[in-house]
């Protein structure tokens, strides 16, 4: 079972601050989404269906488009567990086992 925490933002509202704390993806279930992570030039706006993978240490601003907009952090798609070498999985595995949340509450 896994937590699913879906974000729904009005149009009018400030950004909102994460810091990230393990490697993750955001996705925009529906509206438009303006992401800009700190410390880099570019800003990313993302659609429906659209998605960015963020790094562990990230900070990033996350506003919605004019119409509002629904978005989601979650895990990304291939779990290191299967990505891991046969030796490496207990361990991977263990770790898994005490993730943490993949990003903190908006700042």
């Amino acid at each position: 079972m896994r937590e699913l925490r879906l974000y729904v933002m009005d149009g009018d509202e400030p950004a909102g601050r994460w810091r990230i704390v393990d490697r993750t993806v955001l996705e925009v279930a529906e509206g438009d989404v303006w992401v800009t992570v700190e410390g880099r030039p570019d800003d990313h706006w993302l659609a429906a269906g659209d998605s960015l993978t963020l790094m562990s240490g990230m900070r990033v601003w996350v506003s919605a488009g004019p119409h509002g907009a629904t978005f989601a952090f979650g895990p990304l798609a291939v779990p290191a567990v299967r990505a891991a070498q046969a030796w490496w999985r207990p361990l991977v595995a263990w770790r898994d086992g005490r993730r943490h949340a993949a990003a903190s509450l908006p700042t």
